[in-house]
């Protein structure tokens, strides 16, 4: 006991710092954890979807990573909250606060607005005001909807900006598509699946990648995915959500 008090005593930097290591390590473990918490099965795993193929059927070199949730509630239900993602518009139905800071001016509507309900191929869904986001590519009403952002094929909508990272890439490339499946007994499975390219594709550069864009995305997304599964279930309704989820209205 004595020789730890002493190390403590002497080595008080390196211990705070390794502390700070060790925190940063778990902390880090549980958002992969909680992010990566609606794995699909095997069979929705191996299905094509449509926007599968807006990177070029794997011809790139390509990462995915996507989600799934079953909603005790019909596909009708669920599409108008989808409908209405968007900076501009109802916001990701995430972590509001955590969102607005760091810089995203995101202020989530959980109720359905009709003049929001408009998504077409070739609109823009921003995820930042600076011009960040993914276009439309696919919409079938009730069904899906597919995304792209390519920095080698910028989107021409009016404020939409070619995103590449602070990292010497040469290029960056994502999808974001979203799939209701009918599951039988008016419910619905909600997948979401995201892949993403970028060259050089390897070393620190796919590290990062994965630390600093990856680990947020699959936690935001997830948050999302629960909470569009009570708005569907009308489980929003219940003004005690808001509170015990630090949310806004």
């Amino acid at each position: 006991m004595r020789s730890i008090l002493s190390f403590i005593d002497i080595h008080t930097g390196w211990f705070v710092l390794i502390c700070i290591v060790i925190l940063g390590i778990l902390i880090v473990a549980g958002l992969w954890k909680y992010g990566l918490g609606l794995p699909l099965t095997e069979k929705e795993k191996k299905m094509h979807l449509p926007g599968d193929e807006l990177l070029g059927d794997k011809k790139d070199p390509s990462m995915r990573l996507q989600l799934a949730i079953t909603i005790n509630a019909p596909r009708e239900k669920v599409w108008p909250y989808l409908a209405q993602l968007g900076q501009r518009r109802a916001g990701f139905y995430s972590f509001g606060v955590l969102e607005r800071l760091f810089t995203f001016h995101i202020y989530n509507t959980y109720s359905v607005v009709d003049e929001w309900q408009n998504m077409y191929p070739g609109e823009f869904m921003f995820y930042h005001q600076d011009g960040i986001g993914s276009e439309i590519q696919q919409v079938k009403q009730g069904e899906y909807f597919t995304s792209i952002s390519d920095s080698r094929n910028p989107s021409k909508f009016q404020g939409a900006i070619g995103f590449i990272p602070p990292f010497a890439m040469k290029y960056f490339a994502w999808t974001w598509n979203f799939h209701l499946l009918d599951a039988g007994e008016g419910k619905t499975r909600f997948i979401t699946r995201c892949d993403c390219s970028f060259a050089p594709f390897k070393g620190w550069r796919k590290f990062l990648t994965i630390f600093i864009l990856g680990t947020p995305s699959f936690v935001m997304s997830r948050r999302m995915m629960e909470v569009i599964k009570n708005c569907a279930e009308g489980k929003i309704k219940d003004k005690r959500f808001f509170s015990r989820f630090g949310t806004s209205a």
